[in-house]
């Protein structure tokens, strides 16, 4: 019977219509799964995205190089590599430019490219992309015919089977696809941990899962969010199929009016957070929850924020455990770990997928070092001709000045001297300037250190110790430039739905972070944390402290009559910057009786203590730990002798250095070691020497071990300057200081330290002390400034 391949025209072969459909699905199936929908083990890269990355990376949109057109990028890839349609190039390449769908991307975008919403990208016409920095690690190496091309789809060009990938890319960035009749579902993870694992894989061959899973806890989503530990992660990590339980973060609040609220800050991988409101919405239309009286969405480019108000009373422990329960607040990450093999679809687990990994590392270590061994062994022997002929140069000029042509002259190079006929084409375009001689020492340096290099690449190539040692620096170097902190927590499997409801109101809730402002008056403003902190702008009551914590914290205020109070910050609700705060007064049950003089948030360690300085001078250390563990709310902070008043509180640690300043214009800096710690109740020592007309104006906390910085001088009359720190060198305690060049100073300080307050002041912004010109200690100071002022610290420091 013929077949298919001897037919001739107007035959007619009868064939069988299901094995016919049989083989042609069994075609098309595995043309799906080995070209379109699964990753590669080694790469963890599909072949639309490996001809993204590569195509970009022959066009030179390099890190270093200008963004260029997406559509630009777009039409290489389907010109050159991959002729498909060009949407589904340009969904690939964004998604590998989202830090919302990637956890390392791999394109740098710049535009449009949608948003955690769900909202589309912009056309390609309209964004532009290059190459990420970690990007160039997947390539490192492509041109040291590292791995295996072959012929593009026409014929016309070359591309890479499989990219050098210096990082584990299947694991960090994960991958999901649909094939037919398999899929893929792969977790990302924190780059990080998994070059741990490798490397502990490296040095142990034996390990098992369970050692790699001290490396490797769980997954690391790009949106952060918490995991709750289970027994899905391991069976995910032994056979490559598991579930991971992954939940919202969210703190609560509470407003004015005793009114509570849920704040939501981190929501798990791949929840679309216009659907996830869509369905709390309907939740509360529906009255399958009447607790929630408003919800809204305040997210900005300073992160997530979706705001869940309650209605008085309710518990919102309760209320978030019914979220978890009925909407994507709570869900499970399925992992279906399967990629190509040698070709082959498989499912791997954790130790699977890092063995073959290093294999492929190996084998790209080995072929690099072999193309650096071949070049540097060319080189080598054409530098050996270069000697041999300088070694001869006048026979050798005298042999080519005599020869009717070059073809003669190299054959008499290869006869005269034994020479190769690449040596001899070298001695033949050898420049003139080769021959003097610093020219020929520089040639018998580059040929000692190419035989150095040599024989180091034949030591790599012959000892796989050398090669594995070769590849854990490197893995290294890739961590140390590229790793970032894990932004997924994990929690015990003991947090479950009952336990939240039985944990009280604070269980399930993260701590929020805030900044507090402190005013003279007593009024503690809560505002949640942003890049900037507003300015405050009730100039009638100044600021005091401006502290950075969380709702976890406790804070210490300190009256003028050296009177301290513990105020715990999740007591106090985080308001909007025009709001005023909540009164001391009202969380303490009465008080304070004197005005407010700083602020410092509480710690235990015990390496740290609360600094206390008083107009007339004086200074005094306790540590800390003796505020920190006391029980009652109201305690003495310090003593204060009659006539005198506290004007600071900081926090400093044995080596820091204190900045004092008088309102005679005078600053004195001395080490911190100086004031021996002492009981709450001592007045302390003599910190500056004060004139009887002066009282002490600011206190500073600097870092003893750097003159780094600079001093802001903002005189009565609402000028500044800006002095070198170093402007200010280290005295001994209790001295006179030295001039500032203001007087009357209103105050002295770091630029990085807290604001100050004077009797009738104003707001000097931010960007105002930056217009403040520099000059030294003792010059005047610089005009163009409100008067009077006050010098405040929107992005506070440690204090």
């Amino acid at each position: 019977m013929p077949t298919e391949s001897t037919l001739s025209a107007g035959q007619i072969l009868d064939v069988s219509l299901e094995s016919r459909m049989e083989q042609s699905f069994l075609d098309y199936s595995m043309s799906v799964i080995v070209g379109r929908a699964l990753p590669d083990v080694r790469d963890g890269l599909k072949p639309v995205q490996r001809r993204i990355l590569y195509s970009m990376y022959e066009s030179g949109l390099h890190p270093d190089r200008p963004y260029r057109k997406c559509a630009s990028a777009v039409g290489e890839v389907m010109k050159t590599y991959h002729p498909h349609g060009d949407s589904s190039i340009y969904d690939a390449l964004v998604r590998m430019a989202q830090d919302f769908s990637t956890r390392e991307p791999l394109v740098d975008g710049h535009g449009n490219f949608g948003s955690v919403d769900g909202d589309p990208p912009a056309a390609m016409r309209y964004t532009e992309a290059r190459l990420s920095p970690l990007a160039m690690e997947l390539l490192a190496g492509i041109d040291e015919e590292t791995v295996d091309f072959v012929d593009n789809y026409d014929g016309y060009d070359t591309e890479p089977l499989v990219l050098p990938s210096r990082f584990p890319n299947l694991l960090v960035n994960g991958a999901s696809g649909i094939a037919v009749g398999m899929a893929t579902n792969i977790p990302p993870h924190n780059l990080g941990e998994v070059i741990d694992a490798c490397l502990t894989l490296l040095d142990k061959p034996d390990a098992d899962l369970e050692r790699l899973m001290r490396h490797v806890p769980a997954p690391d989503f790009p949106t952060g969010a918490r995991i709750i530990e289970g027994g899905g992660i391991h069976d995910a990590y032994v056979s490559g199929r598991g579930a991971v339980t992954v939940e919202a973060v969210a703190s609560t609040e509470t407003r004015t009016g005793n009114l509570p609220r849920i704040v939501v800050t981190e929501i798990p991988y791949q929840v679309n957070k216009s659907a996830l409101l869509q369905r709390i919405a309907d939740l509360v239309s529906n009255r399958k929850i009447d607790a929630i009286r408003d919800l809204r969405d305040e997210s900005s480019r300073d992160g997530m924020r979706i705001v869940i108000e309650l209605k008085r009373g309710e518990d919102p422990s309760a209320v978030l455990e019914k979220l978890y329960r009925t909407t994507e607040l709570r869900t499970n990450f399925n992992v279906n770990l399967v990629a190509l093999v040698d070709g082959a679809p498989r499912t791997l687990g954790l130790l699977e997928c890092l063995r073959h990994y290093l294999a492929h590392q190996r084998q790209v270590l080995t072929r690099r070092t072999e193309h650096r061994l071949r070049k540097a062994q060319a080189r080598a022997h054409v530098v050996e001709g270069l000697l041999l002929a300088l070694d001869h140069l006048d026979e050798v000029i005298a042999l080519i000045r005599g020869s009717e042509s070059a073809a003669h002259a190299r054959t008499g190079l290869i006869e005269r001297f034994a020479m190769s006929e690449i040596q001899a084409q070298a001695v033949l375009d050898m420049q003139l300037r080769r021959l003097a001689a610093l020219e020929r020492a520089a040639l018998e340096d580059e040929y000692q250190e190419l035989q150095d290099r040599i024989g180091e690449l034949q030591t790599i190539l012959g000892d796989d110790a050398v090669l594995d040692q070769l590849l854990g620096e490197e893995l290294r170097e890739i961590k140390r430039v590229h790793a970032t902190p894990r932004r997924s927590r994990l929690v015990g499997a003991g947090i479950s739905a009952e336990d939240v409801l039985a944990g009280g109101s604070q269980a399930g809730f993260e701590a929020q972070e805030v900044t507090v402002m402190v005013t003279r008056g007593g009024y503690l403003k809560p505002l949640a944390r942003r890049r900037a902190t507003p300015a405050h702008k009730h100039t009638h009551d100044p600021l005091v402290a401006v502290l950075r914590c969380t709702t976890d914290d406790t804070l210490l205020l300190v009256d003028e009559a050296g009177t301290g109070y513990r105020v715990g910050v999740a007591d106090v609700p985080v308001v909007k910057a025009s709001q005023r705060g909540t009164h001391v007064g009202g969380l303490l049950g009465g008080g304070p009786d004197a005005k407010l003089a700083g602020a410092v948030v509480l710690s235990d360690d015990p390496t740290l203590t609360v600094v206390t300085a008083s107009a007339a001078g004086q200074v005094k250390r306790t540590a800390m730990v003796e505020f920190a563990e006391a029980r009652q709310r109201s305690l003495q902070a310090s003593g204060v002798k009659a006539g005198d008043r506290i004007v600071g509180a900081a926090v400093c640690r044995d080596g820091d250095h204190l900045l004092l300043a008088h309102s005679a214009g005078n600053v004195t800096r001395f080490t911190a070691d100086e004031v021996r710690p002492m009981g709450r109740t001592a007045a302390g020592v003599a910190g500056m020497n004060v004139p009887k007309d002066a009282d002490v104006v600011a206190l500073t906390v600097v870092d003893g071990g750097s003159d780094d910085g600079e001093v802001v001088t903002v005189a009565g009359d609402g000028t500044a300057k800006r002095s070198p720190l170093a402007d200010y060198p280290v005295k001994g305690r209790g001295g006179k200081g030295l001039m500032t060049g203001a007087s009357p100073l209103l105050w002295c300080g770091v630029a990085t330290d807290l604001h100050v307050h004077g009797e009738e002041p104003t707001v000097l912004r931010a960007v105002d002390l930056v217009e403040a010109r520099r000059a030294g200690r003792g010059a005047a100071v610089g005009s163009g400034l409100a008067a009077p002022v006050v010098a405040e610290r929107l992005v506070p420091g440690p204090a």
